[in-house]
């Protein structure tokens, strides 16, 4: 059995990231080097690590304010 200690769930991974659940679960589908989670059931949990060394190689884009 794989160990669980130290996983995030879904809210947690994106409030790691910055971002909101469902862009969370959009950026699984989009890129291919996403972090995968490991599911327990419907329970999707992911690695913190991974989360962080993914957000390294991609940063946050800045936003813009149009006037």
């Amino acid at each position: 059995m794989a160990n669980l200690d130290g996983l995030l769930s879904a809210p947690q991974a994106a409030e790691l990231l910055g971002i909101s659940v469902k862009t969370l679960y959009r950026n699984s589908y989009v890129y291919d080097d996403f972090p995968r989670p490991t599911k327990v059931g419907r329970t999707v949990l992911y690695d913190p690590d991974e989360l962080r060394a993914w957000r390294y190689e991609h940063p946050p884009r800045k936003r813009t304010i149009t006037r």
